[in-house]
């Protein structure tokens, strides 16, 4: 429960019933957003920033925060992607301070690899810029900016549990050690059930000298890894035996109750809970149950699926945004376990569409376990767009169709020269990972497939190869295609430049 002695703003109830009334009656801004409140009461203005616990919001009496468990209803008088555009031609590619201000309103609104987006456009002017670099993930090691990987590989250090780690640490870990709150390592408590924590890199507060020379970079407003240490805290789910039709039928009545949700229903391998249509439901089920045999198919699995895969499906955006705090430019996403997503479209994107994009981390978390976050970040993220374009008809899933923004995109890009070149693309960090980075890795795993002799066979064992936790992706990527990455670029170019959807 919050501390309500400490609010975010007050306001009187005199002024609050004043500056109600005054909008109700005489608001200006009519096709602005509005917060209705379970008192009855609203707000009118502009929605300045979005949390789980509470919404910021400008009007004309100024700007307040609002909690959560005090709204009813969240209505939006804008496009956020519409919004974004505008906010984009308003702007010079030269202006770096404007377009750093773009990335953090971005990043406010949920828009990640936009956010991201803009921070590249900063550095193509502005290489050195401290605080765009910053959001970048990137280090000053040694008077060079790096990434994690490479300041932590640079000073030695290992990863272990998906954290980073002093060899010395390690060796700790590794004789079943823990780290105490004051530093301190011992054996764990028999009665703290493991309470002890890993050591984990920290993040500088501010500029500050390092040992390799240079600054640290300022904290950093980007989102954690969304696949989590371990996917969810497991990796890849147990073998577990699996329920019998009566155990699974009584697992869902209790979560569907559990959740108020009110449709549950299970398919051949999933678990959906919704507050959408029926119909919809069960034709979604179906549908990914046969997306589910394709990627048994692609990624070579053969063991038994024993335990569904649960999704939760809101009604609508707004549901989904006021249920699980989340912003207008999220579609979806996938959370270590459970494939949270809505009834509707967002930017083009069917809610079949984010169920095929994030269907496809559920597979890989489940095959590849705690190495899928070993695995480079355009690999996994390009696999869920070549998915997330499929189409289901007659009853079956047809894999391999060409996304047309994706791939107006990538032309644009490629044709203008700023497309990003593959030595960065496949050594890039989810940090760096914008919105234009997608269209570019299913470009690549395409043009693999599709367009290289022996492609196809080759891209799997490269696949395979991360399955297993290959510790140098890179050198398996060079190994396997066999030419050197100008030549693979050069050829990937022409591909795509005479490719039509």
């Amino acid at each position: 429960m919050r501390d309500r002695t400490r609010p975010l703003s007050l306001v009187t109830l005199a002024s609050l019933t004043a500056l109600l009334a005054l909008l109700l009656v005489a608001s200006p801004l009519d096709a602005g957003d509005k917060i209705i409140l379970e008192s009855g009461g609203r707000y009118e203005g502009e929605i300045l920033k979005e949390t789980p616990d509470y919404v910021k919001i400008k009007t004309p009496a100024g700007v307040y925060t609002v909690y959560r468990d005090d709204i009813a209803k969240i209505v939006r008088g804008g496009d956020i992607w519409s919004e974004l555009s505008s906010r984009k031609r308003r702007l010079k590619k030269s202006d770096t301070t404007g377009w750093y201000e773009l990335g953090i309103w971005c990043q406010e609104q949920e828009l990640w690899p936009e956010a991201i987006d803009c921070f590249h456009q900063v550095l193509q002017k502005d290489p050195d810029h401290d605080a765009a670099r910053a959001e970048l993930g990137y280090r000053k090691y040694h008077g060079k900016w790096v990434t994690d990987e490479q300041y932590y590989l640079e000073r030695g250090w290992v990863i272990h549990e998906g954290d980073w780690v002093s060899p010395e640490d390690k060796e700790k870990l590794d004789q079943g050690l823990v780290q105490r709150e004051d530093g301190s390592w011992g054996a764990p408590e028999k009665d703290s059930g493991g309470s002890g924590r890993r050591p984990t890199p920290k993040v500088a507060t501010g500029p500050k000298k390092t040992a390799g020379g240079g600054a640290e970079p300022a904290p950093r407003r980007r989102p954690p890894n969304p696949f989590g240490r371990g996917f969810g805290g497991g990796g890849a789910r147990p073998p577990a035996k699996a329920p019998t039709p009566e155990e699974r039928k009584a697992n869902l009545a209790r979560l569907k109750a559990s959740g108020s949700w009110k449709v549950g229903h299970s398919s051949k391998y999933y678990d959906l809970y919704s507050n959408g249509p029926e119909a919809e439901v069960k034709k979604l089920g179906k549908t990914m149950d046969e997306m589910c045999e394709e990627f048994k198919k692609i990624f070579a699995h053969k063991e038994e699926i024993t335990q569904p895969f649960p999704i939760h499906l809101y009604a609508s955006q707004q549901e989904f945004m006021s249920r699980t705090g989340r912003g207008q430019g999220v579609g979806g996403y996938y959370d270590g376990r459970k494939i949270v997503a809505f009834h509707g479209t967002l930017g083009g994107l069917t809610t079949e569409s984010v169920l095929f994009h994030e269907g496809t981390h559920q597979f890989q978390g489940l095959v590849m376990g705690r190495n899928m976050w070993r695995a480079k970040i355009w690999f996994i993220e390009g696999l869920a767009v070549f998915f997330e374009a499929s189409e289901f008809g007659k009853g079956k899933v047809r894999t391999g169709v060409i996304p047309k923004s994706r791939l107006a995109n990538l032309k644009r890009a490629i044709n203008s020269g700023t497309y990003v070149p593959l030595s960065q693309l496949l050594e890039m960090q989810q940090a760096q990972f914008g919105a234009l980075h997608y269209a570019h890795a299913w470009g690549l795993i395409y043009f693999l497939v599709n367009g290289t002799k022996g492609g196809k066979e080759r891209f799997k064992e490269y696949f395979f190869r991360q399955r297993d936790g290959d510790p140098n992706p890179s050198k398996s990527f060079e190994e396997l295609f066999n030419k050197p990455i100008d030549v693979i670029e050069k050829h990937w170019k022409e591909y795509i430049k005479n490719l039509k959807p």
